[in-house]
């Protein structure tokens, strides 16, 4: 995981060009209201910044209008004017009060009755920077009530104005309130649809500025919608059930507002889809606009950010949302897509997205704030850059507003402001991009001085909490911002200083000096480049420091040296050169170390931007910080020449990369040594270089970046100047290596490969240029191993009685994972489901086929990244109203052996009658690409065999893994598969174009539904057979590698078994007939072996027999013994 802090001291970073105070301050203006105001008006809760004016919502405003006089909190607009500067007056968008045209006689298509209390007019605007462009405004609680039922509904409602020039009537006023159809308010199945949407809780004007999004997050029981308003032009009309169109006849234009329903962008009751919205051409420059909005109550409270598409369902008739690209929040609650904007932060021509979640807490305890950058590195493939946040410790809430400011440095790179309302009173942070994307650390962090604020209130001033667009209000060709407090009941104005980029070189008359030293002329030159292309002259001051350590050099002008050590100069759109005269005395014992020249520069004191106070200071300029302000000049001691001139004879040996194998596999290493071996065969060569010409996306990222410098991008490559030695000569025979260790985790176009050339430079003259150069090649290869696990659920299946139910519903999910190394591109998953399954030889004689699985039965669904995948669909059919898929019929005739037959190319079978149907589908809008589902009538053309409409030849299907029956008996076992078996199956092949499959991220998700009809599979099941094995299979296809060269899969697919119970082959009566004829069997052999004496116990009787005989001798023994004693007694 990606996770970038900002530094604990950036918040006290001296900034760029953005003023450190605000240089205007509005404050919400003093006028007669009728409702005396009881707490803050939130005056600066939103902000839109003119040219000429601020705009400013305030949602909790009293309104001084006669006819609202009874109506308490309507909100209110305000436009804060720069020339009569700090006044604001209202922006009146509506005067009149609540009111009731609901008449229960009258059959009105719409509610028309509004209730403007707490309707918070203002919580909303939006527009462009121009003073003639739309603006619009919203208030999201605008009520309405049903006469009938006294019910009150939370429509909203949005106006719409064509500039702001006139505040009391401004131009062509126009109500957007789409949400007041009677017949929407609740949907068929009788939940809330229309009844509370809260349009105009969010709002988006475009960057064409053209349409509107707004967002509505109440919709269809909160689950939340996005309406788009736009004015068509002749025939551009969308026609549909949510499509509402309004004519201005005496205009000429229609109003279109869209209201796409969210249950079909499968979205959960209580998501808040629409809680923020934006968009922006995420496919190119050139490519349609998409927009995106957020549902931060989505995926059980983590979140979800959308990037879609609306599309003509002109089965469905009407307008849809389709998903293009789905975003994930992380933690639980922290409101992830609060906020959104949509900016180039790294310049690479593809639109980036910046997501907050202000309720982000690093120790469950504050809400901290995070806010998410996801790079957009061309056809939304994004990746996670970084995720921004304060240090604040406390409950900051960083990532609550984001403005779009635009490149406020004019550095090429799109910059973003970042709103912490709750950081003390406020705070906003200023990041810049860059090649990289956004750079972990603020350059400014902006706070309201407590100079310009009015009584502190007992909450805090909330600044932050509201960030305009980026706008140029000053003309200096550089964006200012706008930032509201609405807690504190003021907006803020910050105007940008210009960046001034300044060029400074040392041009020297010799570069190699005698050994006992002399004199050289040098030249100071500075020139200048403005990036808002408004030319101005520039203060700088400077320092000159010759060979200031060892001191064997002297500066021999005229140089006036005031008490601050500085120099200075004025530099304005020529170039500007100061010569001076250096004498050097030599030393024998310093030869070896050069004399080193270095001009430090920086802008003028008095020219430099205040660090406090609101005045602006009209001649002062920002140098930017990426160009550096100190250039040095080395100059070396010739020593071992035969002339003024060495001549150096450099030669590079060898150039190789030391610890990548050839050819480098994409992915397998993330950095990688570029080693250079040269040698010198002549004299020596002075101030020794190495001039490497590599593409731009290798960075060096070794530790001598102080020692080389890298050149803009010329046609896709730069120039990196590589000093070697340590800067001292290299003398004759000397062989050195010289390494660069590179950055490859940003190879991906395996077909160009990485081209390194070398050249060997000196300041000398070189005896053989030719063999200063060299050139490496480093071929590209990708390779990836795919996992593809299916797992049907239920794994078992049993044929019971006629009572139960004929059809087992069945879901197969197919995950697919790249273990990498490399990303796969341009690949297709196919899937083989089998449908009607033939017996080779049946035994009641001639073939008969059991539909096993309907075509109407199948539904699917796939995904990625949580973003379904487009399945692309063929034109309907003229005698059918819908839309079908593209499937592949194949029915491989297969023999008794295992072996298939046919045509073959590498071990796939191409079916030889297989047909191609080419399709042009460039016209048709395809339908929900969540579920598909197939129309009865199709099974009807199952005979006609269809490929798919990706442009691509028939497909060979790899060989598919063979079903392992190893634990079922082969002779009861009947398989149902696509691959091997002894029998005909007719299958069905779904086809999914697969996006760029990174290495290590979230698997490919496809859901399949189908049921099983285990009545045609009873049918089906010869009299030795009792177990049906059903197995769909699936694998990866490359169109350009056929091969499978650059990818291998790895499959485990298990399969659904369907057994015959014992219970439907054998009636009951067998069982009682069998039991009572094993029962009399017992009886007839116990009587016979109970006759031959079996049951006889020889063994007890002799025992007692022995027993009998024991106790008679011992009885005759007492008789002994009683005469013997009678004989003795006599």
């Amino acid at each position: 995981m990606i996770v970038l802090m900002v530094l604990k001291f950036a918040w006290v970073a001296t900034g760029l060009n953005l003023s450190p105070e605000a240089n205007y301050v509005f404050k919400h203006p003093t006028l007669k209201t009728f409702i005396r105001p009881q707490r803050s008006s939130f005056f600066g809760f939103s902000v839109n910044l003119r040219t000429s004016s601020v705009i400013v919502g305030a949602p909790r405003a009293q309104s001084d209008s006669e006819y609202q006089r009874n109506i308490n909190e309507t909100g209110a607009i305000y436009k804060c004017s720069f020339a009569n500067q700090p006044v604001c007056a209202p922006f009146r968008l509506d005067r009149q009060g609540n009111s009731d045209y609901e008449d229960p006689y009258q059959n009105l298509t719409e509610i028309r009755s509004q209730i403007k209390e707490h309707q918070m007019l203002g919580a909303t605007v939006a527009g462009l920077g121009a003073d003639d462009g739309w603006f619009v405004a919203c208030a999201p609680r605008l009520k309405g009530w049903n006469g009938a039922d006294a019910r009150v509904f939370l429509h909203g409602i949005c106006y719409l104005t064509e500039g702001v020039a006139a505040i009391d009537e401004p131009s062509h006023l126009y109500s957007i309130k789409p949400l007041r159809l009677k017949a929407e308010q609740r949907n068929y199945e009788g939940n809330f649809n229309y009844m509370y949407g809260e349009l105009g809780f969010s709002l988006h004007v475009t960057d064409d500025g053209d349409q509107v999004l707004i967002g509505a997050p109440g919709v269809m029981t909160w689950r939340g919608t996005v309406v788009r308003y736009r004015r068509p032009k002749l025939g551009d009309t969308w026609n549909g059930s949510n499509v509402y169109v309004e004519a201005d006849k005496a205009r000429g234009l229609r109003h279109e507002c869209v209201v796409p329903n969210p249950v079909k962008t499968n979205l959960t009751v209580y998501s808040y889809f629409g809680y923020a919205v934006s968009s922006a051409r995420f496919l190119g420059t050139q490519g349609k606009l998409l927009y995106v909005a957020s549902a931060p109550q989505a995926r059980e409270q983590k979140g979800e950010v959308i990037i879609f598409d609306y599309i003509n369902n002109k089965t469905a008739k009407e307008i849809q949302m389709k998903r293009h690209w789905t975003f994930v929040g992380e933690q639980f609650g922290e409101y992830f897509g609060y906020a959104l904007m949509t900016e180039d932060f790294n310049s690479d021509g593809w639109p980036d997205l910046a997501i907050g979640a202000p309720f982000r807490s690093r120790t469950n305890d504050s809400d901290h704030g995070v806010v998410y950058v996801w790079l957009n590195f061309g056809q939304m493939n994004f990746e996670l850059q970084i995720k921004l946040a304060s240090t604040y410790e406390l409950g900051g809430r960083f990532g609550t507003s984001l403005g779009k400011i635009g490149d406020v440095n004019r550095d090429g790179y799109g910059d973003i402001a970042i709103g912490a309302p709750f950081e003390g009173d406020g705070a906003v942070y200023i990041f810049h991009g860059s090649a990289n994307g956004v750079k972990p650390s603020p350059s400014q962090r902006l706070v309201p001085f407590p100079a310009q604020s009015i009584v502190p209130p007992k909450q805090p001033h909330m600044f932050g909490h509201a960030l305009s667009r980026g706008v140029d209000i000053d003309g200096n060709g550089f964006n200012d911002l706008a930032v509201g407090a609405p807690n504190g009941e003021a907006v803020y104005v910050f105007r940008a200083y210009p960046t001034v980029w300044i060029e400074a070189r040392i041009n020297s008359t010799k570069h190699v000096l005698p050994a006992d030293g002399g004199s050289l002329d040098i030249a100071l030159c500075w020139s200048t480049e403005y990036p808002g292309r408004i030319p101005f002259p520039v203060a700088l001051q400077y320092t000159l420091d010759v060979d200031g350590q060892m001191g064997r050099a002297t500066v021999m002008s005229n140089r006036t040296t005031p008490e601050t050590g500085y120099e200075y100069v004025t530099v304005g759109v020529e170039t500007l050169c100061l010569e001076h005269i250096v004498v050097v005395t030599a030393s024998p014992a310093t030869l070896y170390k050069p004399i080193l020249i270095e001009l430090k520069f920086d802008i003028a004191a008095w020219a430099t931007p205040p660090k406090a106070g609101a005045h602006f200071c009209t001649h002062c300029a920002v140098l930017d910080p990426p160009h550096a302000n100190r250039v040095q000049e080395r100059i070396l001691f010739k020593t071992g020449c035969q002339n003024d001139t060495c001549v150096a004879d450099l030669k590079i040996l060898s150039v190789r990369w030391t610890d990548i194998p050839a050819p480098f596999v994409v992915g397998s290493f993330k950095r990688g040594t570029f080693e250079v071996e040269i040698e010198n065969a002549g004299e020596n060569a002075y101030h020794p270089q190495l001039n490497f010409t590599v593409p731009a996306f290798l960075r060096a990222v070794d530790s001598t970046a102080s020692k080389r410098n890298r050149s803009e991008p010329v046609d896709g490559r730069v120039g990196i100047l590589c000093e070697v030695n340590g800067g001292l000569p290299l003398q004759n025979s000397a062989q050195i290596k010289h390494t660069l260790v590179f950055d490859l985790t940003q190879v991906w176009d395996v077909s160009a490969g990485i081209t390194i050339h070398v050249q060997a430079l000196s300041n000398g003259a070189e005896k053989s240029p030719e063999d200063n150069e060299r050139e490496h090649v480093m071929d590209l290869a990708e390779f990836s191993h795919i996992e593809i696990v299916s797992k049907p659920s239920p794994r078992e299946a049993n044929l019971v009685s006629e009572a139960a139910p004929s059809l087992q519903n069945v879901t197969q999910l197919i995950k697919l994972h790249n273990i990498g190394p490399s990303a796969l591109n341009g690949s297709l998953l196919h899937v083989d489901v089998p449908l009607t399954y033939t017996p080779a030889q049946p035994s009641t004689g001639g073939r008969k086929s059991c539909r096993i699985i309907r075509l109407s039965d199948i539904n699917a669904r796939s995904s990625y990244n949580d973003t379904p995948l487009e399945v692309k669909w063929i034109e309907p059919i003229a005698e059918h109203d819908f839309l079908q898929q593209p499937f592949d019929f194949h029915s491989p005739e297969q023999p008794n052996s295992l072996t298939p037959a046919g045509d073959t190319h590498d071990g796939g079978i191409v079916p030889s009658s297989s047909t191609v149907e080419q399709s042009d589908t460039s016209q048709k809008d395809p339908v929900d690409y969540d579920y598909f589902r197939l129309p009865q009538p199709f099974e009807s053309r199952l005979a006609r065999q269809k490929r798919s409409n990706l442009g691509l030849q028939p497909a060979v299907v790899p060989p598919l893994s063979s079903p392992q029956t190893d634990d079922l008996p082969p002779t009861r076992t009947v398989l149902f598969n696509c691959a091997q078996n002894h029998s005909t199956v007719e299958c069905l092949q779904l086809l999914i174009p697969l996006p760029y499959f990174a290495t290590g991220s979230a698997p490919v998700v496809v859901e399949l539904q189908y049921r099983l009809d285990l009545a045609a599979i009873e049918a089906c099941l010869e009299e030795r057979q009792d177990i049906f094995e059903v197995k769909i299979l699936s694998d990866v296809q490359k169109p350009t590698d056929e091969r499978r060269e650059t990818f291998r899969t790895a499959h485990k697919h298990l399969r659904t078994v369907v057994v015959r119970d014992a219970s439907v082959s054998t009636p009951i009566s067998i069982y009682v007939g069998s039991s009572f004829g094993g029962l009399l069997l017992l009886a007839v052999i116990c009587y016979m072996m109970q006759r031959l004496g079996f049951f006889k116990r020889h063994m007890k009787q002799e025992m007692e027999k022995l027993h009998r005989e024991s106790l008679a001798f011992e009885d005759d023994s007492n008789d002994m013994t009683n005469e013997e004693q009678h004989v003795s007694e006599v």
